[in-house]
């Protein structure tokens, strides 16, 4: 009789198990779900064109609060490639105009070493728009890619001088730095060493001019 008692006991206690076992699973489970849900809602702070960001300027940390904001989204919206430090920026141009609000993301920008790229000694070199004997076609902006020809001054075909020159900044006729549409009157470009005498025997003679690439 006892046997038959302890049996039915031994179920129950079974049954029990199995469905508080059942229940820490499906808690468990809940659990985890509700996590990956609120962490699609989870706050993470990312940089924001503050303002318009023209292309060519350098960031650097005494302008870089000028250009940029810090924002806090949801973590859920925020591309593999954003900006998280403004920090990572210093030393980068845009390599197009960012307009004020984008989200900054890593692909948006170019560092100053790679504009480098090419040089195996590179020096800055300067001229004026006086300087030259034709007008820019265009305007010349930081972050630009020139070449540079001198012609012989009888309208015939110029000789190639120095081919895909950087612009790195450019000034207006106060010395202040463009960073806008606005014309540069002077303007500072990296050349290799071995290009700066070529490239001032050409301002000399007067007949240097440069052609804006596309």
């Amino acid at each position: 009789m006892r046997k038959g008692k302890i049996k039915p006991v031994k179920i129950r206690y079974g049954l029990f198990a199995a469905a508080l076992l059942m229940s820490a699973g499906i808690f468990a489970m809940m659990t985890y779900a509700q996590k990956q849900i609120l962490s699609e809602y989870e706050k993470k702070a990312i940089c924001v064109a503050l303002s318009d960001i023209p292309r060519g300027v350098v960031l650097d940390e005494s302008n870089i609060s000028q250009y940029l904001d810090i924002k806090s989204v949801d973590a859920g919206c925020i591309s593999r490639n954003a900006v998280i430090l403004s920090e990572s920026l210093y030393g980068s141009s845009p390599v197009y105009d960012i307009c004020a609000g984008t989200v900054l993301t890593d692909n948006m920008f170019v560092s100053s070493r790679e504009c480098l790229t090419g040089l195996n000694d590179p020096v800055l070199a300067g001229f004026r728009t006086d300087d030259l004997s034709k007008a820019v076609s265009g305007v010349l902006r930081a972050g630009d890619r020139i070449d540079i020809y001198s012609s012989d001054g009888s309208g015939g075909a110029g000789m190639l001088l120095c081919e895909n020159v950087y612009v790195e900044r450019g000034y207006d006729s106060s010395g202040c730095e463009v960073n806008d549409m606005s014309a540069a009157v002077m303007f500072n470009i990296y050349l290799d060493s071995s290009q700066v005498g070529t490239f001032y025997d050409g301002l000399r003679s007067g007949n240097m001019y440069v052609v804006k690439r596309c």
